[in-house]
């Protein structure tokens, strides 16, 4: 016991207080997600909108997070990661208000349109302070810290936006900013400990583009290709838990909360002691594994299978997610890395427009198994293509670490003398 307990505590410890401040404002903002979770149920009973005409809904949302995260990206660069981010939560804060109020459905659209592009400008702001909050070589520590933060706040947000969608749905729009509004206030008071880091004034900051970077084109392409099988763990898996396993409501509901679990829990001690591991072999490896874990659902296997399914796509996640995030601001330059840390984050927002239509065609016109058989092609595929990548990189061409992966867990659980006096942040 006495070597895990070690490996969590280096895992957490010599990490930069301004790190922890920007992951509790991401905590803080992301306890409040409860409208985008119950968008489609809230258009059915608000609106009497059909399962198809609220999937369009939902999209505008989407192709706003798209510019969002674009335009994000660029006033980053120009304001600074901290300044950004609360102008886009002050925006989201009273925007979500507004929202409460309206009561025509297309004017709803082209609300949550702008809605999408104000609240994920705070995405490339916040990634860029956490990555300019510390060495590079605590980067993957960071990003996963960050991404247990939001984890933490997600399994807060539909939760308790359940409780309130019973009593009025305008309420969740009423918590949701709120909660902006809060992360907002927080920055802004904590923001002289933060990095204020703006690249404004560097002439050369203009000829900065992730667009004309083909190796930077190649991964967000990439991603997104995995995005759209990973993301069809919490879109078309809930139906098919209950038609082909006969899972009820309550059951499909702790098993998404696996995924998130684990996170808390394990990834942070998995990216500490695969520190010193190369990045992009590991991201193949994760991705290989997101495919693997949605491939296995149509074996049937009942409860023990669906639990594997979980905890192998769940790894996958966490190995490709903060190294790849890692290994996208080490290669962007400093005066553009605001630019490619937002354009590297649209990828997901394609994603989230694409992959539920995409998925539900495939379900309906093939067959659910044959979803589940191509979300592990994908995932293959795209494990070849970032094991390519890092070919190409150099990466494999230089020497291999001695150790073993095992090795490397000992190694990370063994205290060293710096780590012996380094107390936890």
């Amino acid at each position: 016991m006495r070597p895990l307990f070690l490996l969590f505590r280096d895992a957490y410890s010599g990490l930069p207080a301004a790190t922890w401040l920007l992951s509790a404002a991401a905590f803080i903002n992301r306890s409040g997600s409860m409208v985008v979770p119950y968008l489609s149920l809230y258009l059915k009973d608000s609106y009497g909108l059909s399962a198809e005409t609220a999937g369009l809904f939902i999209s505008a949302y989407g192709v706003g997070s798209i510019l969002g995260n674009l335009l994000g990206g660029r006033l980053c660069d120009r304001v600074g990661p901290v300044r950004l981010q609360i102008l886009a939560l002050g925006g989201a804060w009273l925007w979500f208000w507004l929202l409460a109020v309206i009561s025509n459905a297309w004017l709803l659209a082209g609300g949550l349109f702008v809605l999408g592009a104000i609240n994920d400008a705070f995405r490339p702001g916040n990634i860029t302070a956490v990555v300019e909050s510390c060495a590079p070589e605590l980067r993957p520590r960071a990003l996963a810290l960050n991404r247990l933060a939001i984890n933490a706040g997600w399994a807060i947000g539909p939760t308790v936006g359940g409780y309130l969608a019973q009593v009025d749905f305008t309420w969740l729009f009423l918590a949701d900013g709120l909660t902006c509004g809060l992360a907002a206030a927080f920055l802004f008071w904590r923001r002289r400990s933060l990095p204020q880091t703006s690249h404004r004034h560097h002439g050369d900051s203009v000829r900065v583009s992730p667009f004309a970077d083909r190796r930077f084109l190649a991964i967000a392409a990439l991603s997104v290709l995995l995005l759209l099988a990973f993301m069809q763990y919490f879109t078309t898996e809930t139906r098919y838990l209950n038609t082909a396993f006969g899972f009820d409501k309550n059951s499909i509901g702790w098993l998404l909360a696996i995924n998130p679990i684990v996170i808390i829990v394990c990834e942070m001690p998995l990216v500490h002691a695969l520190r010193s591991r190369r990045q992009l072999p590991l991201v193949a490896c994760g991705a290989l594994l997101v495919g693997a874990g949605l491939a296995l659902l149509p074996l049937r296997g009942g409860m023990p299978l669906v639990l594997l399914s979980m905890l192998v796509l769940t790894l996958g996640e966490m190995l490709w997610s903060p190294f790849l995030g890692a290994y996208v601001s080490d290669r962007a330059p400093a005066n553009g890395r605001g630019r490619y840390l937002g354009a590297y984050a649209s990828s997901f927002s394609v994603a989230f427009v694409l992959a539920p239509g995409l998925g539900g065609m495939v379900y309906d016109r093939l067959s659910a198994d044959a979803l589940w058989y191509l979300c592990g092609v994908l995932g293959t595929a795209v494990a070849i293509g970032f094991w390519l990548l890092a070919v190409s990189d150099r990466e494999l061409a230089e020497p291999a670490p001695s150790s073993t992966p095992a090795a490397d867990l000992l190694a990370a659980a063994t205290p060293s003398k710096a780590s012996a006096e380094t107390a936890p942040e």
